[in-house]
């Protein structure tokens, strides 16, 4: 009977130390979605929350900083599919650096400025396209 004690709690401690590992992987992840990814989540979501009603905003962007953990937990899971624990740390540590601090602090106006490349693009897109699908 002790020998199946002894098992069962093994085992269990076992799930217990991988459950724990896979959870600090994904605080990694995340951690590392939020330092290189978050300000562009404010640069995405910033024509949204202006849309909303100025006496409305503050809770309205409470309530949307709210769901976007969950999709950082989503996409943390995509990180780990993606890269081993060593290299979300290596990354970390990038991101640590003078030169990764400079790419973070500046990554939202690189956003802004390839948004509007992207828009000006769309717009000379749209004679070529209109000369095919008249075709």
């Amino acid at each position: 009977m002790k020998k199946v004690l002894c098992v069962v709690f093994l085992m269990f401690m076992g799930f217990q130390s991988q459950a724990q590992v896979k959870n600090d992987v994904q605080k990694k992840a995340v951690e590392l979605i939020k330092m290189t990814s978050g300000q562009q989540f404010d640069i995405i979501l910033e024509p949204i929350v202006k849309m909303m009603p100025e006496e409305n905003r503050e809770a309205f962007k409470k309530e949307m900083m709210t769901s976007l953990e969950d999709i950082y937990t989503k996409l943390a899971q995509v990180y780990i599919e993606e890269f081993t624990e060593a290299e979300i740390d290596e990354i970390l540590a990038f991101y640590q650096t003078p030169v990764g601090e400079k790419m973070r602090a500046i990554t939202p106006e690189l956003t802004r400025k390839g948004m509007e490349i992207g828009q000006q693009w769309g717009q000379e897109l749209q004679p070529i396209m209109m000369k095919y699908m008249q075709q």
